[in-house]
């Protein structure tokens, strides 16, 4: 990595941790309003953040910049993973990007999800070499992606889905109202 390729990567970083911070992401009150469904504002970010990801994805591949390396589909693995981050997500009240936030707030509780992070990061790294077999090549569907599931450019997938997240995003009302029983 080149030191300016470094400075791009701290500069985003920073951007997006200083957007979650505020939509309020790293907010308990917000979190469970989102969980519940009462407050759309952190789900609406994400899809617009993966709204961006995925066109500039899009526009880098159709300029011939832009390269991903996917990463097999390996269902038994996601799953397990799936429910790890699930568990934690509960216990914890915050994901990898938001205990950061949150530390950087000042609140104390997340750094027990951070440490939590790093214990798992820890032991996947030991563990590794005996999940492979175990978790990796069962279930392992190869590298399929939208593009070449539907047999259209990368780059115009990207774009197409770009766009689907953020109409997601813009039509999804930001307050969700609860009828009285």
């Amino acid at each position: 990595m080149t030191p300016l390729t470094a400075l791009i990567s701290l500069g985003v970083g920073l951007l997006f941790g200083a957007l979650l911070q505020r939509v309020q992401a790293s907010s308990p009150d917000r979190i469970i309003k989102t969980l519940t469904l009462k407050d759309t504002t952190i789900l609406k970010f994400m899809l617009l953040a993966i709204a961006v990801a995925a066109a500039g994805i899009g526009v880098l591949s159709l300029l011939g910049l832009g390269h991903l390396n996917v990463k097999p589909l390996s269902l038994l693995a996601v799953g397990l993973g799936g429910l790890v981050f699930g568990v934690g997500f509960a216990l914890g009240g915050y994901c990898p990007g938001t205990c950061l936030v949150g530390a950087a707030e000042g609140r104390r509780d997340a750094w027990f999800t951070i440490l939590g992070g790093l214990a798992g990061v820890l032991a996947y790294a030991v563990f590794y070499p005996l999940a492979t077999a175990a978790l990796l090549k069962p279930l392992d569907f190869g590298k399929p992606t939208l593009a070449t599931v539907s047999g259209l450019p990368a780059g115009l997938v990207g774009l197409a889905f770009g766009a689907l997240m953020a109409a997601v995003a813009f039509l999804l009302p930001t307050a969700v109202r609860r009828e009285a029983r």
